[in-house]
C-alpha cells in the first residue's frame, strides 16, 4: 500500500482551502513550556491544564499532519501528565475498532503491551521511536486502551470474522452464517481500504443481519461477561456495516489528492464519534484521551470561512454536542519551521508562517515550545493558524479548538527499526559484473549460479534444439528453463516451449518450469530434436506403504500445530542466510544476484508477509556480502523482484509464519492424508491441503485465488520437516482493482498497473535440526510467475526464483542499531567483494521445482 494513500485513509488528507488571514491586534497570551520530551516527568508548567480542562471527560490531543516526530513526543509528555496527574484512565486511538478491543483483552491478561499495539494500532505511530513512550502507560495498572476508528488496522484485523465465529458457536443458528461471505469482504477492507470487487451488499448485509440476531440473544444472556461482549460485537458489526456502506458509495482509494475534499470524510467521522460514545456509555467511569489528526477532531469548522469546511462534520463536533462542551478539550498542535512528512524520511519544509498569524506571533517569542488557550485568552477571537495540514485558515478559531500546543520546530518521526531497507538490499546497485566472472566453489551442486548463453560463449560448439511439453496434456511449457546443472550454463524456452541451447557435447541437461517436477535427460549425440515431457507436480507419486488404519489427518496437523513450541524454536536466534535470486521477463534474464546476511529472528515472531511496507521492526536482516551478476533496470526492478512467499529470508519459514499452523484455521482447509512412507526405521505422513475459501485468513497474503501444498511429517514428534506450497493469484480481483484504479493518477493507479492473466508462486521448505534438538528452516525454494500485460502498455512473462541456505549461528547477536537522529532510511551499500566470493563455499543441495 502506498503512503500518501494510507495516511489519507487515517485522516492525513484533508485537503483544505485557502483564507485570507486576519491581523491580530494584540497577541495572544502563551505559556512557555519547559520540555515536550517524554522523559521529563516534571509536570509543573502543566498544571495550568488542570483548570484549563476542567471537568471534561474527554480530552482531544490532535497533529496537523501524521508527520511531526517531536509532535508525537510532546503528546506522549502530555499522555504521561494527564493519566498521573488528572486520573484519565484510556487511551482512544484513531485506530481500528476491533483491533483495539482485541489488544485491551490481551493486556489484561498479561500479554506484551508492545505486541499487541502492534498488532492494532496504524504503524504510522507505532512504528516510531517517538510513540514508544506511550507503552509503557498501558497496561493492566495503567491506560486501558480502545479504537474508534471503523477502518481496519494491524494484523488483528485477520481475526475478526474468526473471532465473531468462535463467539456465536454456542448460539443456536450460528451454522447458518456464511461467515466466508463476511470475510472476503473484511479482508479485502483490510487490505484495499475499498470494497471487494463484484460486492454484493445485499448478501453481505443479509449475513450480518443473521449474526445480529444471535448477538441479540448473546446480549440477554445471563453471564454479565458474555452479554457485555455481545454488546461491543453489536457495535462492531455496526461500524463495520458503516464502513462498508461509505466505501461502496465513496470509493477513497480511487480519488486523487486534489479531488479528495473534506466532507469524503463525514460517513467515518460520523462512525468515529458513534464508536467513541458507545463505548464512553458501556465505561460510564472513564476519563479518556483521544490521539489522532486535528481535523477529525475539530469543532465547528465550518466558522473558518472556507467554503470546503462548511460541508464537513468532524467527530470532535458531533461528540461535544452529545456530552456537552463542558465535557470535551480539544488541543491542537501548531509548528513555526522544520519539517513534517513520512516515518525515516527528510520530510518536507513547514511554510513560513505569514506576518499576523498565531505561529508567527509565537515565533516572536524565545521559548522552544508554548501553549496557548483560546477557550480562555482569546474567546471568539479572529485569528490566522496552520492547524489543519498547513493550509492557512482564518477565523474564531476558540469556536473549533479549546486551545494549542506550540512547537517552534518540528520534524518527521523515526523509524523505530533501522534496517528495514536491508531486506530489499539485493536490489541496490552494484558495480556491473562480466558473463561468468563468477567462480563456483565445488559442492555448489544445483545452485550455481545461471546466465543465459550467448553467441560469444559457444563458438565452436553444437547447437540442441528441443520443445517442452506438459506429460499429461502435451501442451508446450513456456518459460521452461533449460540448465548444465554443472556448469550452470543454460537457456530458456520461448512462449511455445521451443528452445535453442550450444553444449560442448553430449552432457547431461536439467529442465525446470514453475509446477513441475525437474526433468534430467541426455543430450543426444546427434542433431535429432528433444522433445521434453514434463511432469505436473500434483501427479509425482513415490513409493508408500499404506496403513491399515491410516490416522485422520486433522488430527495429525494438530498435533503438530501443538508441538510447535517443543520443536521449534522459541528463543531469539540468528542464522547466516545465503540467497541467490534471478528474474526473467520472457526469456531475457533481467537480473541475478548473490548475497549472503545474518537474519536475526525474534522470540515469538509470527509475521508471514513481514508487516507494514516490509517493516517488521523486530525481525533484522543484515547484509554482509553482495555479488550482482546482472544489475538490472532501476524501473524494472520492483516489479520483478516481488516480495512473495519464499523470496525474503524474512518469510522463509511457514510453520513459524503461515495460518495453516494455527489452530483455529484447520476449519478452513481441506486435509487429506495422501500416503504413510517408511524410511528405515521413521514413519512419515504425508499431508496435503487445500484452502476451502484462499483469503488472507487462510493463506497469508491478499488477493490469492488458491493456496494447496503437501507437509511432510514426521510420525515420531509430529515434525513437519518437508513443506510445498502452491498460491495462485485470483486474477478476476487483481484485475478489477487495477482497472478501476487505471487513469486515476493516484499512487494504488502506479502500484497496481497490470492485469494477468497468470499469478503463481510455489515455496518449497526443508526443515534441518539443531544441536539444540529443534528444527529450523535449512533450505527454501521460492519461485513465482506472472503473465499479462501493464495497462497502456507492452506484455509480459515474469519469472522469479529465490534460493535460500540457512546455518545457525552461536548467538542470535547484538539488536539492531538505531538510526541516528535526523538520519534517512537508505539501503545498504554493500560492495562487491571479489577476495569472498572466490573462496566462499556456497551450500549444495539445491531443491527440486514443486
Amino acid at each position: 500500500m502506498n503512503w500518501f494513500r494510507w495516511l489519507l485513509l487515517v485522516g492525513l488528507g484533508v485537503g483544505l482551502g485557502h483564507s485570507s488571514w486576519a491581523q491580530g491586534a494584540a497577541p495572544v497570551p502563551s505559556r512557555p513550556l519547559r520540555s515536550v520530551s517524554p522523559a521529563d516527568t516534571t509536570f509543573a508548567e502543566l498544571e495550568f491544564l488542570r483548570s484549563e480542562i476542567g471537568g471534561a471527560r474527554v480530552i482531544f490531543l490532535g497533529e496537523p499532519t501524521h508527520g511531526e516526530g517531536n509532535i508525537l513526543a510532546a503528546k506522549a509528555r502530555l499522555v504521561a501528565y494527564l493519566q498521573q496527574r488528572l486520573g484519565f484512565t484510556t487511551l482512544a486511538m484513531e485506530s481500528g475498532f476491533f483491533e483495539l478491543h482485541k489488544a485491551q483483552h490481551q493486556i489484561m491478561v498479561g500479554k506484551s503491551v508492545a505486541t499487541n499495539l502492534e498488532s492494532s494500532v496504524f504503524p504510522t505511530w507505532m512504528r516510531t521511536r517517538e510513540f514508544r513512550a506511550v507503552v509503557p502507560l498501558v497496561g493492566v495498572d495503567g491506560l486501558r486502551v480502545m479504537g474508534f476508528d471503523p477502518q481496519l488496522s494491524g494484523d488483528y484485523s485477520a481475526d475478526l470474522t474468526d473471532e465473531l465465529e468462535d463467539f456465536l458457536d454456542d448460539e443456536k443458528g450460528s451454522d447458518a452464517i456464511n461467515y466466508d461471505t463476511i470475510d472476503a469482504v473484511v479482508s479485502y477492507l483490510a487490505a484495499h481500504y475499498a470494497v471487494p470487487p463484484g460486492y454484493q451488499p445485499a448478501a453481505f448485509e443479509a449475513e450480518l443481519a443473521k449474526a445480529d440476531k444471535l448477538l441479540r440473544q448473546a446480549a440477554a444472556a445471563p453471564v454479565a461477561a458474555r452479554r457485555a461482549e455481545a454488546l461491543f460485537w453489536q457495535q462492531c458489526l455496526r461500524s463495520l456495516r458503516a464502513l462498508t456502506q461509505d466505501y461502496a458509495a465513496h470509493d477513497p482509494s480511487a480519488k486523487t489528492e486534489a479531488a479528495w475534499t473534506a466532507a469524503d470524510s463525514n460517513p467515518r467521522d460520523a462512525q468515529m464519534a458513534d464508536n467513541l460514545l458507545w463505548y464512553l456509555r458501556q465505561h460510564p467511569t472513564e476519563k479518556v484521551i483521544c490521539w489522532g489528526a486535528l481535523p477529525h477532531f475539530a469543532n465547528s469548522v465550518e466558522v473558518l470561512g472556507s467554503e470546503e469546511l462548511r460541508a464537513y462534520r468532524p467527530m470532535g463536533r458531533a461528540v461535544k454536542e452529545a456530552l456537552g462542551a463542558s465535557q470535551v478539550y480539544i488541543l491542537g498542535t501548531l509548528a513555526g519551521g522544520g519539517t513534517h512528512g513520512l516515518p525515516g524520511t527528510a520530510g518536507v519544509a513547514v511554510p513560513a508562517p505569514a506576518p499576523g498569524t498565531l505561529e508567527a506571533t509565537l515565533l516572536s517569542q524565545p521559548a522552544p515550545a508554548a501553549s496557548v488557550s483560546l477557550k480562555h485568552d482569546a474567546p471568539g477571537r479572529q485569528l490566522t493558524t496552520y492547524a489543519f495540514d498547513y493550509q492557512p485558515l482564518a477565523g474564531p478559531w476558540s469556536e473549533v479548538v479549546d486551545g494549542f500546543l506550540f512547537l517552534r520546530s518540528v520534524n518527521p518521526p523515526h523509524l523505530l527499526a533501522a534496517d528495514s531497507a536491508a531486506q530489499r538490499a539485493d536490489t541496490a546497485a552494484a558495480p556491473q559484473v562480466l558473463p561468468g566472472s563468477l567462480n563456483p566453489a565445488p559442492g555448489r551442486a544445483g545452485t550455481t549460479l545461471r546466465r543465459v548463453v550467448s553467441a560469444a560463449d559457444v563458438s565452436g560448439v553444437r547447437t540442441v534444439r528441443g520443445v517442452v511439453l506438459d506429460q499429461r496434456s502435451r501442451a508446450a511449457v513456456p518459460y521452461a528453463a533449460v540448465v548444465l546443472p554443472g556448469p550452470g550454463q543454460g537457456t530458456t524456452a520461448d512462449a511455445k516451449g521451443r528452445f535453442a541451447l550450444a553444449l560442448p557435447g553430449p552432457t547431461k541437461l536439467q529442465v525446470t518450469s514453475l509446477g513441475y517436477e525437474v526433468a534430467e535427460l541426455q543430450s543426444p549425440l546427434g542433431n535429432e530434436e528433444l522433445t521434453v515431457l514434463l511432469v505436473p507436480a500434483a501427479y509425482a507419486l513415490d513409493e508408500v506403504r499404506v496403513a491399515s488404519a491410516p490416522p485422520d489427518p486433522v488430527a495429525i496437523l494438530r498435533n503438530v500445530i501443538k508441538n510447535i513450541p517443543l520443536n521449534y524454536e522459541q528463543q531469539a536466534y540468528a542464522t547466516e542466510v545465503y540467497q541467490h535470486r534471478r528474474a526473467s521477463n520472457f526469456d531475457t534474464l533481467r537480473y541475478e544476484a548473490e548475497t549472503v546476511s545474518w537474519l536475526r529472528v525474534p522470540a515469538g515472531d509470527r509475521h508471514f508477509t513481514r508487516g507494514f511496507l516490509i517493516q517488521e521492526p523486530a525481525v533484522h536482516l543484515e547484509v554482509q556480502q553482495r555479488h550482482v551478476l546482472v544489475p538490472g533496470q532501476n524501473g524494472e526492478l520492483g516489479t520483478l523482484l516481488v516480495d512473495a512467499p519464499g523470496a525474503s529470508p524474512t518469510a522463509a519459514d511457514p510453520v513459524r509464519s503461515s495460518p495453516l499452523f494455527v489452530a483455529r484455521n484447520l476449519r478452513k482447509f481441506t486435509l487429506r492424508l495422501d500416503s504413510v512412507r517408511q524410511r528405515g526405521e521413521e514413519t512419515l505422513y504425508v499431508l496435503s491441503f487445500v484452502a476451502k475459501h484462499a483469503d488472507h485468513r487462510s493463506t497469508g497474503i491478499y488477493l490469492a485465488g488458491d493456496y494447496q501444498g503437501r507437509l511432510l511429517v514426521r510420525s515420531r514428534d509430529y515434525a513437519v520437516v518437508h513443506y510445498e506450497a502452491l498460491w495462485q493469484v485470483d486474477t478476476a480481483a487483481f484485475n478489477a482493482t487495477a482497472r478501476k484504479a487505471y487513469g486515476q493518477h493516484t499512487l494504488k493507479d502506479q502500484a497496481i498497473n497490470q492485469v494477468i492473466s497468470i499469478g503463481r508462486t510455489t515455496h518449497i521448505v526443508d526443515y534441518g535440526k539443531g544441536e539444540n534438538g529443534r528444527y529450523y528452516a535449512h533450505r527454501s525454494v521460492g519461485q513465482s510467475v506472472s503473465v499479462g500485460r501493464s495497462l497502456g502498455q507492452s506484455s509480459f512473462y515474469y519469472q522469479g526464483l529465490s534460493e535460500l541456505f540457512f546455518k545457525l549461528l552461536p548467538t542470535a547477536g547484538p539488536a539492531p542499531v538505531a538510526l541516528p537522529k535526523g538520519e534517512v532510511l537508505k539501503p545498504a551499500e554493500v560492495p562487491y567483494r571479489p577476495e569472498f566470493w572466490n573462496s566462499y563455499r556456497r551450500p549444495g543441495g539445491a531443491l527440486a521445482t514443486p
